[in-house]
């Protein structure tokens, strides 16, 4: 609240007298705002909101699924990625086939994308790893992609998180429904 004042933003606080306004925390997760780390601030919070409020995850995963390309700041990721493998590891949340294609493709994409955080580097590996229990052909390109990333000058956290994702991955995991 603090820095809302700051910043003369008190009127978008999701905080009400009842509770938390999810919709307006999910609607400041994705905004727009050149001048401040507004996203940044509502991701966190509603990565804690997340972690406290589980019957909500569902819905809070669908909404961030149609609307990952609108989280771009660099640690708003690292944290959308803890969220996403908090949903798909959750027996409360289901995931459709659209919705996997989609984190699959958001977790290449993290991959194959020069300058990605070390945080959100890892936090594709294992997204990618997750999705691989259900989907088989992600071990083969996932293999790849961590490989390619090693051979490069790889930091010690991607290098140790890679080669930990490769030796699951070797180990020819078995299907989940």
């Amino acid at each position: 609240m603090l820095w809302l004042e700051k910043h003369a933003l008190q009127a978008s606080s999701p905080l009400k007298e009842d509770g938390v306004d999810i919709d307006q925390l999910l609607t400041l997760c994705i905004t727009k705002d050149e001048n401040h780390n507004m996203p940044l601030h509502a991701i966190w919070f509603l990565e804690k909101y997340v972690l406290a409020h589980t019957a909500d995850l569902p819905n809070i995963f669908n909404f961030l699924v149609a609307n990952r390309s609108n989280i771009t700041i660099e640690g708003a990721r690292r944290i959308l990625g803890n969220i996403y493998l908090q949903a798909l590891r959750s027996a409360s949340c289901k995931t459709t086939e659209e919705q996997d294609e989609q984190l699959i493709s958001c977790g290449f994409d993290w991959l194959t994308t020069p300058g990605t955080s070390i945080a959100v580097l890892a936090n594709s590996f294992e997204l990618l790893y997750t999705l691989s229990l259900r989907h088989d052909w992600i071990i083969e390109a996932l293999e790849v992609e961590i490989s390619l990333l090693l051979e490069r000058d790889a930091s010690p956290a991607v290098r140790s998180r890679g080669q930990k994702v490769l030796k699951l991955l070797r180990q020819k995991p078995k299907r989940r429904s």
